[in-house]
């Protein structure tokens, strides 16, 4: 068994498919057969039953899987900690969340290329919801995120701090006060960010500790869309502090909650014995700023 073998089975276990994941992999579907009937041998299992809707992995294929992406990802790892050993420069990967990219633009994280013009540096974006951790599992080095939960074998450090907030239009009853309790909102029909299947925001939980359901009338994923709905329908949007001072409009008002409920930004590195000179050198750029 070796680590070729173990991508060429991961890819056909994702595709569920010897013929799509070839034509990923850029090699013969006769090739690719070949080496998952060589691993079930060597394994002594079937890993794959056959059927007309494709290739679906056994209870065994299920184990294999669950191994061979751990495998896959350490051995990556090993691979970038070898090549700092040897002073080989490689890319840095920055993943960046939406709401953090308003108190932390991506032209400011790209001016860090500009400092360091030898480092590489790939940016992509994502949705709060989105589960980073699974991007630290494959080739991220750092991240700009809501919140800590649910990122493994990583460090993680806040760098500024954040709280949810009411957001009003100007005609609004409550537009006259700067700061609300929880209770104050449960009369309000209210828009939330979505925060992912299975997930429950902040608001909501403290809503509950109150004694109340909130009514919620909308998820948004753009706050353009909960800017809207303030300004037309009267609703009261929850949003976060930061993304509303990046945003300011002076047809809504900003009132701050009395129960805080933190929104802190995090910079996420993965845990390792030999950071690069790369990584080590954007934590210090993107910490300084934060401390200005």
């Amino acid at each position: 068994m070796n680590t070729e073998a173990l991508e060429y089975f991961i890819k056909v276990y994702e595709k569920k498919s010897v013929t799509a994941a070839a034509k990923d992999l850029f090699i013969t579907p006769q090739g690719i057969s070949k080496t998952i009937k060589q691993l079930e041998m060597e394994l002594e299992t079937e890993l794959f039953s056959r059927g007309p809707r494709g290739m679906k992995a056994t209870e065994s294929g299920e184990l294999l899987y669950a191994r061979a992406k751990h495998i896959s990802y350490l051995m990556k790892d090993i691979k970038k900690e070898i090549d700092i050993i040897n002073g080989k420069k490689g890319t840095l990967n920055v993943v960046v969340t939406y709401s953090p990219s308003l108190a932390i633009s991506s032209y400011f994280i790209f001016q860090f290329m500009e400092l360091y013009p030898d480092i590489q540096m790939k940016l992509r974006e994502f949705p709060d919801e989105y589960s980073v951790g699974k991007l630290f599992e494959e080739e991220a080095d750092v991240g700009i995120v809501i919140g800590n939960e649910g990122i493994e074998n990583c460090e993680c450090e806040m760098i500024a701090a954040g709280e949810v907030v009411a957001v009003v239009s100007r005609q609004h009853r409550l537009a006259e006060k700067e700061e609300i309790s929880i209770i104050e909102l449960e009369n309000e029909s209210l828009v939330l960010k979505s925060v992912g299947e299975g997930k429950e925001h902040g608001l909501v939980d403290k809503c509950l500790e109150y004694g109340f359901t909130p009514a919620v009338k909308h998820e948004f994923g753009s706050i353009i869309t909960a800017h809207h709905l303030c300004k037309m329908s009267g609703y009261v949007a929850v949003s976060i502090d930061f993304v509303e001072e990046a945003l300011k409009d002076d047809e809504l008002k900003i009132i701050r909650l009395k129960e805080k409920i933190p929104q802190n930004i995090y910079l996420i590195t993965r845990k390792s014995v030999h950071q690069s000179k790369a990584v080590s050198l954007f934590q210090q750029y993107i910490k300084e700023y934060c401390e200005q």
